[in-house]
């Protein structure tokens, strides 16, 4: 994510939760994942089922956007989803034109307690975003064996789109790639070392409803034999339960 490339730009979301985000476009890997980070080792197309290929007449004056969102998803809730349609919102009363999103799970490179291999992470993406009209799943990333670059994940999406010939198509010829975060992952933008120090390109905006579901609350619930209805959705709790996911014991009767 580079403040003079504008096909790359960051959209950052403000909320009162603090939930696991995405790792950064230029962030610095954890030092254990330096000598796989980005190495590349499975292609895999790209989603396009739910892409807007023409330009509406009521908007998209500033060209057409595709949202990003990484993270671990593990499992996703309904605040990731919501992201998504602020940035739609916002993005369009700018006069962009959102073309679609995707959610991109972070690969099993990442150690992180409790984190599930990424084959289910996938299938909760799926399930999550199978009511939205323009969020996709794009496995690429967790399919991957090293550490991957947010970057790689954003240029990758830009580039596949390219390859097909798209951005070449009316709208997909100013097109811009954006990376979609929580205020957490904006805090650290600040951090020395963790990001490059030109960051221009960023857009916030508030949510006038705010929750704070996250994953990990989501997570203990289901450890705490609590229901997550109404958490995130019902596909969603309907495999963790067939699959026995997060529950301290294998079996455990979790009223989810």
């Amino acid at each position: 994510m580079e403040a003079h490339n504008t096909s790359r730009s960051c959209f950052a979301h403000r909320s009162r939760q603090r939930d696991e985000r995405a790792h950064g476009a230029r962030r610095a890997p954890p030092a254990t994942l330096s000598p796989a980070m980005d190495e590349v080792g499975v292609e895999v197309p790209l989603p396009r089922d739910k892409l807007s290929i023409e330009l509406r007449r009521d908007g998209g004056t500033r060209g057409g956007v595709v949202l990003v969102a990484t993270g671990s998803f593990n499992p996703p809730t309904y605040m990731h989803l919501r992201m998504f349609e602020l940035a739609k919102d916002e993005l369009q009363q700018r006069g962009y034109y959102v073309l679609g999103g995707y959610m991109s799970p972070v690969n099993d490179a990442y150690k992180k307690k409790d984190l599930l291999p990424a084959a289910h992470r996938v299938r909760f993406c799926e399930l999550a975003c199978e009511s939205s009209s323009f969020v996709m799943v794009d496995p690429w990333e967790a399919m991957q064996k090293g550490y991957q670059r947010t970057l790689t994940v954003l240029s990758r999406i830009r580039n596949s789109l390219c390859r097909d010939g798209l951005a070449d198509q009316g709208i997909y010829s100013s097109l811009k790639v954006m990376l979609l975060c929580g205020s957490d992952l904006l805090e650290s933008f600040s951090t020395p070392g963790v990001w490059i120090p030109d960051q221009d390109n960023i857009i916030s905006v508030d949510e006038i409803v705010p929750n704070q579901i996250s994953s990990s609350r989501v997570r203990d619930c289901i450890k705490r034999c609590l229901s997550i209805k109404y958490l995130t959705c019902d596909e969603v709790i309907e495999y963790i339960t067939e699959h026995k996911l997060f529950t301290e014991a294998e079996g455990s009767d979790t009223p989810l």
